[in-house]
């Protein structure tokens, strides 16, 4: 196998980030989009202007709209949203073999099913070399070649260790585990308490406010990971921390800009209709509480930002009713 040769299905904002990055480490890169317009710019030009627009991306970046032929890479990286992640896995089984690594960068649980996505595919493309891309990126730092640092999980260690090395450079530095659940759990919980986290901006409440969210987040993240088999000192790295970190503090983050403009007084609908790209944290927000209920984990600010969201509970009241939860032990 030549691990140099990778297909990316997905050319949105993070999709073209990666085919930047891995085509700058020295990777023969193909990104297939559906939009023949993007797919021409990103050929031509070496932009994509509507997710992207005046950054350059690597010049040796081929795009296509064939996915066959992306598909027929030695290795394949899935980089659409979460709730596409079931259709899209049956759409391309038939053109993937078994032993082809898949490579996911989406952070969410599956709507319905409370699935993660791991568990997506291995149901729709029956494939043993899964793994997750997850951790501290924003894809224009990544495209301006600003030092940026990920996890690279997946339950086989030396493949793992070899692809991570294959797909890292100077600037794009991939940290491998082998805990492909806890990875996957802190990336899907940090959409929401961004969220979370923005509401609490909009409000004007101050830094100690956003503070206490973020901590008592990485709690509940904590706490899901644990019910479902992973390892809560991954929680700890770039996967856990140091993304929340990122997208609790940014307004470059799209889940805290939705939840701020939230707080703001504005309605979700509206929000995410004025809104370039998917704002993962809003479904996530349903699957996970779901999922966490069938386990009977306590996710206090997820459950109180799904039903901000879903059930147009009050903020304020919201709030209220955290604060007046009994007082326990961290």
């Amino acid at each position: 196998m030549d691990p140099k040769t990778v297909g990316i299905i997905g050319s949105g904002a993070w999709g073209s980030a990666l085919a930047h990055a891995l085509s700058v480490a020295g990777n023969e890169v193909t990104l297939w989009g559906r939009n023949a317009e993007t797919i021409n710019e990103i050929n031509e030009i070496h932009e994509n202007k509507f997710y992207l627009p005046k950054l350059k991306l690597d010049k040796n970046i081929r795009a296509t709209t064939d996915l066959k032929s992306v598909c027929e890479k030695n290795i394949v990286i899935i980089a659409v949203p979460t709730q596409q992640i079931r259709t899209l896995g049956e759409e391309i089984r038939q053109y993937i073999t078994h032993d082809t690594p898949i490579v996911c960068s989406a952070k969410g649980f599956e709507l319905g099913t409370g699935k993660l996505i791991s568990e997506v595919l291995s149901e729709t493309l029956i494939n043993k070399n899964i793994a997750i891309i997850s951790g501290p990126t924003f894809a224009s730092e990544v495209i301006n070649n600003f030092p940026t640092a990920a996890t690279f999980a997946m339950k086989d260690r030396q493949l793992g260790r070899a692809l991570a090395r294959n797909f890292s450079s100077s600037n794009f530095r991939l940290y491998g585990s082998a805990d492909i659940i806890g990875v996957q759990v802190g990336g899907a919980i940090k959409n929401i308490i961004a969220i979370a986290c923005g509401i609490a901006s909009g409000q004007g409440v101050g830094e100690n406010t956003r503070a206490a969210i973020v901590t008592r987040g990485l709690a509940e993240t904590n706490r899901l990971a644990f019910a479902l088999g992973g390892n809560v000192e991954t929680l700890s790295g770039l996967s856990g921390l140091g993304d929340f970190l990122l997208s609790c503090t940014s307004r470059q983050s799209r889940n805290f800009q939705f939840g701020e403009e939230l707080g703001k007084g504005r309605s979700a609908n509206n929000t995410l209709k004025n809104m370039i790209g998917i704002v993962e944290g809003f479904h996530s927000s349903k699957a996970v509480t779901k999922r966490a209920k069938d386990l009977k984990v306590d996710l206090p600010i997820c459950s109180s930002v799904h039903s901000i969201l879903t059930q147009s509970t009050d903020i304020n009241l919201s709030i209220r009713r955290l604060l007046d939860r009994p007082i326990r032990s961290e």
